[in-house]
């Protein structure tokens, strides 16, 4: 078995990263229990496992155009090992949560959003990846859930305005952004595998546009972060974070307004900058970890 294909195929790198923001709004949510934090990881890595194997899998005609050298083109890995892997991931990553909620380790609404990621990433992979905005849209609630399922991990009935909310919304409206972006950079590959984009129904400034309008209700938002962070002992380092964050995106969203070309750098910069507040978030979390139990 290429155990080195299989990763590739998994994405272990971005699993981790995942688990890691899951853990980090359990956290900034109030949850200090060990073996909480081992479900929550554990399950949210075998979530990502079986949404990139089933991305692959669907995906199949399109990455022999884009992706030549993915695990299933290559032959690499085989197609009945793939869907393997994505059915014990999804079985077990599902069951460590009702077991979680069964012995109290976790709140009873974490099964009801880790369903709502699994269903709305295979549904993005299995038919909706083609259709113009919903492929978009999808793409940026599924990822920014993260925060969402380690806030319901620990409470329930979660107070209307927190942390976690705030990060969920930002991130999607960042993503949003970043996926236009993304279909002006992959026109050429999304006509000939009949993928629909705002791109390619309806123009590069057209879509241009929206990613700069998205990306700024984004950092317009943000303030709202940097208040609720500084009610939190250590929150300066989140506030610094998302800071940086702004200015960063709000330099890019200039760019790429006066040059189409910039694109490229957008969709690369654009990630540097919302991994800047992820990380900054990460390290709240761990100072909180460490301070309260000192």
């Amino acid at each position: 078995m290429n155990l080195r294909a299989l990763a590739r195929l998994s994405r272990i790198e971005h699993g981790v990263l995942t688990s890691l923001i899951v853990i980090a709004s359990y956290v900034v949510s109030g949850g200090r229990d060990g073996i909480a934090m081992a479900i929550l990881f554990t399950s949210s890595l075998l979530t990502e496992v079986f949404l990139f194997v089933t991305n692959d899998i669907y995906n199949i005609e399109e990455d022999r155009i884009n992706r030549p050298d993915a695990p299933l083109v290559r032959g690499e890995v085989s197609m009945g090992t793939a869907w393997a892997l994505s059915l014990v991931s999804l079985t077990t990553s599902v069951l460590l949560n009702i077991v979680g909620v069964i012995l109290r380790y976790l709140a009873l609404w974490s099964v009801v959003i880790l369903i709502i990621a699994i269903a709305l990433g295979f549904s993005y992979n299995y038919r909706l990846k083609k259709v113009m905005v919903v492929n978009n849209l999808l793409v940026s609630i599924t990822s920014s859930l993260t925060f969402l399922y380690g806030l319901y991990a620990v409470k329930s009935t979660p107070p209307t305005i927190n942390l976690p909310y705030m990060l969920f919304t930002v991130s999607l409206l960042a993503t949003m952004g970043r996926e236009l972006i993304k279909g002006v950079l992959d026109i050429p590959g999304d006509i000939r595998a009949g993928v629909q984009t705002i791109a390619n129904r309806y123009g590069v400034s057209t879509a241009i546009g929206l990613a700069v309008v998205f990306t700024l209700i984004a950092v317009a938002l943000s303030p709202l972060i940097i208040i609720l962070s500084l009610g939190e002992a250590f929150g300066f380092v989140l506030a610094v974070g998302v800071v940086i964050t702004d200015a960063l995106l709000t330099y890019i969203s200039i760019n790429v307004l006066r040059r189409h070309d910039y694109a490229g750098k957008f969709r690369s910069l654009s990630l540097l900058a919302m991994s800047i507040t992820i990380i900054t978030y990460l390290l709240l979390a761990l100072l909180l970890l460490i301070f309260d139990g000192s």
